[in-house]
């Protein structure tokens, strides 16, 4: 009589050990989902805890630095000394142009970071454009000098770009000093082929 009446309960489901069992799945099933790292679980997981690579400073400072030492190798291979003469002139030409710049432009470069917070989506077209075009007028001139020896004027133009290079540093500063000004991040969220960039703004840390 017993044994019919368990089997009974087991065929409705009143078991005590299948609402254990059922309830240890539960737990499993639980601490399963909390092993999930929160970029797997969507889309947007990676948007909550951006990793530090995705830093604009940090990508900054990265090219900034790339650049620099790329820099200090072409004028070490041509022989150019920035502190003699004429090198010196240029060099201080160029950095006079790169302080004007930054200088009158500083303002308007803040109120362009202040925007990004309500608009995190920036086109860039225009400006990498001419950028561009500059890059590739600047290396087809240096080829050119080269092929011809004209050692005086490549001398002479490194020397400017030198000047202009601290250009790039000082946007780089002014970067981090807004960052800190504001306690907030500018993190690279995507990119919209060449031109067009969106960017995450968090709370400082």
């Amino acid at each position: 009589m017993n044994l019919n009446t368990e089997y009974i309960k087991k065929l409705m489901g009143w078991c005590p050990d299948a609402r254990a069992a059922e309830a240890r799945r539960s737990v499993n099933l639980e601490n399963f989902n909390s092993d999930i790292p929160e970029r797997a679980g969507g889309e947007n997981g990676g948007l909550e805890n951006p990793g530090w690579l995705r830093k604009t400073s940090i990508q900054t400072l990265l090219i900034n630095t790339s650049l620099t030492f790329a820099y200090f190798l072409v004028i070490n291979q041509l022989g150019i000394n920035l502190i003699l003469g004429v090198n010196l002139i240029h060099l201080l030409v160029g950095l006079f142009i790169v302080l004007f710049i930054v200088i009158f432009d500083w303002k308007k470069q803040m109120q362009r970071y202040d925007a990004m917070v309500k608009h995190p989506v920036i086109d860039y077209s225009d400006k990498k454009k001419l950028y561009y075009t500059f890059g590739y007028a600047f290396l087809i001139l240096i080829y050119i000098l080269y092929i011809k020896e004209h050692e005086p004027a490549l001398q002479a133009m490194f020397s400017f770009v030198g000047g202009l290079m601290v250009g790039m540093w000082l946007s780089y500063f002014q970067l981090i000093y807004w960052e800190k000004k504001n306690h907030k991040t500018i993190y690279l969220d995507k990119r919209y082929g060449k031109w067009k960039n969106s960017y995450i703004i968090r709370e400082g840390r």
